[in-house]
């Protein structure tokens, strides 16, 4: 099969730093068809609806393709470059190939003989992590199609055999949640009828995870019906990171394997000259035995503060513990969405502790509400993982991104292998474990 495809560049509002994010793509057998756009702007369904309505409504062919991005200058382009690409086998292992091409993943690691049976799948909600982890195995990824009807029905095939493989699906359930979370489990259905061996559900961001309890009479738990789900449609064994509640393994049945992210963001502060100057900051009683990881990793002081929500979700802090005077402090939280931790910072401010502020977060959900609240003065940067992916379009300037596909590269080599994992829990893991090389 042979492809003619341009590039599709994305970045932030007024930014510099245009990113490769895409391309749109016609096939060589069939000149007179619609171009296609591959894109990893899932979260952005409007513009991606108006992206596949333009191109259904123009038809252009693929040297006229800019008129899809009329209006959208400022964030989206397709560079001019018509590139061609030819390989055997289906559609999706090409686009597969093209596009870690195209988002520069660099060369790919050697395969062991014994990891040949290993298979990695991925959904549409962050395949630049799942490129990530697939060439650091040594293996480009799974053959896999996935496309949605104009009725917004999910339709899944698995392009290769499976049969008595190990597979591993790697989907964050991130926006939209209940496209991903669907995605997913139909995955995990068909893989199964393909007669897997072992299928193994690696969701780095778990959905619904801040609803894993009744906080007030008749309120579904959610997150253990997402466990319930998983389970019942075949998989095997669960992979997440930094899970908001930590008894969400106990709704598992199956084996659960709870990453951590903190020593990969830990290791970003090591070296860094303010360290010897710094504190680690807990935003609430709830995020203390975190907070206490990197104190312990970092050998920094620990500070706690006590906050209280109020009506509208308002967030008002009403104790800070510890001394933060003269200190860089460095906060701490699994997941910041409207980013409200952010207000909590002015109450440091006014205990003494210096205006450059900087802050470490699992999950970068970074909800609309929240990008404005990073052109604080005081915040240096926001560090996050990409267990989210971030788009180009929400890539803050003070944003920095770490990734955590070395970490789960080597735990899908141990549970493949059989080996112990618990290295990954080691605050020295990055280094020690080779993330780096």
């Amino acid at each position: 099969m042979r492809i003619f495809y341009r590039v599709l560049q994305a970045r932030w509002p007024g930014g510099e730093d245009w990113r490769d994010w895409g391309f749109v793509y016609r096939r060589a057998d069939t000149p007179t068809a619609p171009i296609s756009l591959h894109h990893n702007l899932d979260e952005f369904q409007e513009l991606v609806q108006c992206l596949m309505r333009q191109m259904r409504e123009e038809s252009p062919p693929l040297e006229r393709a800019d008129c899809i991005l009329q209006g959208l200058g400022g964030v989206c382009r397709l560079l001019p470059e018509v590139h061609e690409y030819a390989a055997e086998g289906p559609e999706s292992a090409l686009l597969n190939a093209v596009e870690a091409h195209v988002l520069g993943l660099g060369r790919m690691a050697h395969q062991e003989p014994a990891e040949n049976d290993i298979r990695i799948f991925a959904g549409r909600a962050n395949r630049p992590l799942a490129q990530a982890v697939a060439r650091r195995l040594g293996s480009p990824l799974a053959s896999l199609t996935v496309r949605s009807f104009p009725d917004s029905e999910v339709y899944i095939q698995i392009d290769e055999v499976v049969r008595k493989t190990d597979v591993f699906v790697i989907q964050p359930c991130t926006a939209p949640v209940n496209e991903h979370l669907m995605e997913m489990l139909l995955m995990v259905d068909a893989l199964r009828r393909a007669s897997a061996a072992q299928i193994t559900a690696i969701v780095p961001y778990f959905p619904y995870a801040r609803q894993e309890r009744m906080a007030q009479g008749r309120e579904a738990i959610s997150a253990r019906l997402v466990a319930t789900m998983l389970e019942t449609v075949g998989v095997d064994r669960v992979i997440y990171v930094d899970i908001h509640a930590e008894a969400t393994q106990g709704f598992f049945t199956v084996p659960v394997d709870r990453l951590q992210a903190y020593a990969i963001l830990a290791d970003y502060f090591r070296d860094k000259p303010y360290l010897q100057d710094a504190v680690i900051v807990a935003p609430d009683v709830g995020r203390a035995r975190l907070a206490g990881l990197y104190a312990q990793a970092l050998g920094i002081p620990l500070v706690l503060m006590q906050k209280r929500r109020e009506a509208g979700g308002r967030v008002e802090t009403t104790h800070v513990v510890g001394d933060v005077r003269g200190k860089v402090p460095i906060l701490i939280d699994d997941i910041i969405a409207s980013g409200s931790v952010l207000t909590q910072v002015p109450s440091l401010l006014e205990q003494g502790a210096r205006p450059e502020v900087h802050v470490a977060i699992t999950h970068p959900v970074l909800l609309p509400s929240a990008l404005p609240r990073l052109d604080a003065p005081w915040l240096d940067e926001l560090v996050v993982t990409d267990t989210v992916l971030v788009p180009p379009p929400k890539r803050h300037p003070k944003l920095r991104i770490l990734s955590v596909a070395p970490m789960l590269a080597y735990a899908i080599r141990g549970i493949h292998r059989g080996t112990s994992i618990s290295p990954l829990w080691r605050a020295d893991a990055p280094r020690s474990l080779g993330f780096y090389d």
